[in-house]
């Protein structure tokens, strides 16, 4: 082994090191190592019971590329995406075009959509800003709800608009579908995907095989949509 290689050699097995000095470790009965890196860039491992630590550094150091580069996303996400302050120029994403807001005195609300611009009166809070907001996604989910519900042979099932921000929809045993309002800082084809699947599980609330051959068939591209949602959940708490 060359100079080199022992340098190389050393440094991975430094970082692969790091990486499991700073993880969080959970064991339990199962049968494989399970990763994650979780909001604030901690690597959380799922593990068995009985698990070598020689064992741990090997399938750690074989998936450090992953980790490593799970971590950055997460510090690129806190860094581009911060909760909106209500200030003059503040930008963000509003159906994930840029959006720039404009104070104005008084109150009220006016959504310029070709000049990515969002005039709110100084007057107006936060919750009102929300609740206009909610106002912008919900002829859209309507929209995209009748299209795709229609093109799925479905009836028109309910629909509600949540201020959930854990999950972008859902769907319950009713046949009801409901969506998080943050979706109206997403493009509007990952709207449509966040439709489709909640539609998809009036007739299989299962996540199996069956029911993603159901998404793909509406949507064939719907893991770069999916991808959006997870690249970009950050979004989620904007406001």
């Amino acid at each position: 082994m060359t100079v080199v290689n022992v340098l190389c050699y050393n440094r991975k097995a430094m970082v692969t090191e790091s990486l499991l000095k700073n993880a969080r470790i959970i064991q339990s009965f199962r049968r494989s190592i399970g990763f994650e890196v979780v909001e604030d860039g901690t690597l959380v491992l799922r593990v068995p019971y009985g698990i070598s630590s020689q064992e741990l550094l090997r399938v750690v150091a074989k998936k450090e590329k992953w980790i490593t580069g799970a971590q950055a996303r997460v510090r690129r996400e806190r860094e581009e995406h911060h909760t909106l302050r209500l200030q003059d120029g503040e930008t963000f994403l509003l159906f994930g075009r840029p959006c720039t807001l404009r104070l104005r005195p008084g109150t009220g609300f006016s959504y310029r959509k070709e000049e990515g611009l969002l005039e709110m009166g100084d007057q107006e809070t936060r919750e009102n800003l929300a609740r206009f907001l909610i106002g912008q996604l919900r002829p859209v989910l309507g929209e995209l709800v009748s299209r795709y519900a229609s093109q799925m042979g479905l009836r028109l099932p309910v629909v509600k608009c949540s201020r959930a921000k854990k999950r972008w929809g859902y769907c319950n045993w009713k046949g009801e579908i409901g969506f998080s309002w943050p979706l109206v800082f997403c493009p509007r084809e990952v709207i449509a995907y966040v439709v489709v699947h909640e539609l998809c599980h009036i007739r299989n609330m299962s996540h199996n095989k069956a029911f993603w051959q159901a998404v793909a068939q509406v949507l064939p591209d719907y893991r770069e949509r999916e991808n959006w949602l997870k690249v970009h959940r950050k979004v989620m708490s904007t406001l």
